[in-house]
């Protein structure tokens, strides 16, 4: 008998052995299902449904709900994007002083604002009026357009 060892050692750990050796067989088995398809009977029964959809932990119950208006579309649309715009433009405004400087547009997030500031800022004063901005913008909209 090898020193360290009791008796009935070694029985215990071939009993150890077949365990993680049924495990094994037992995965593999697993994997091979799932990789090249399912057993025959499976095959024959309906697909799985998810009853219930996944939601986002992080958007809140009242977010969820579908709003009822219809979406806007044309000249409606313009006119909800050009508000949403106004009121980033304000809220990055922290003068009150109807003009933005790079600064303040990278300080809230105005990426877009941020990095075509030279393009906007035609008069090269350092800051812009949200007339800048909508002209810049329909100046890019006319471009695209003719193309």
């Amino acid at each position: 008998m090898k020193p360290g060892l009791q008796r009935g050692a070694s029985s215990s750990c071939n009993g150890r052995l077949v365990r993680v050796c049924v495990c094994a067989a037992l995965a593999a088995a697993t994997l091979s299902l799932a990789a090249f398809g399912r057993p025959a009977a499976a095959a024959d029964a309906a697909p799985a449904v998810i009853e219930t959809p996944r939601r986002d932990p992080w958007v809140s119950p009242a977010a969820r709900v579908p709003s009822a208006a219809t979406p806007a579309r044309g000249a409606e649309l313009r006119a909800a994007v050009e508000r949403k715009l106004e009121s980033a433009f304000d809220a990055a405004d922290t003068g009150h002083t109807g003009v933005l400087t790079r600064a303040q547009a990278k300080a809230a997030g105005l990426g877009f604002i941020d990095r075509h500031f030279d393009d906007i800022d035609t008069r090269r004063s350092g800051v812009i009026r949200f007339d800048d901005v909508m002209r810049f913008l329909d100046q890019r909209r006319s471009a695209a357009e003719a193309r």
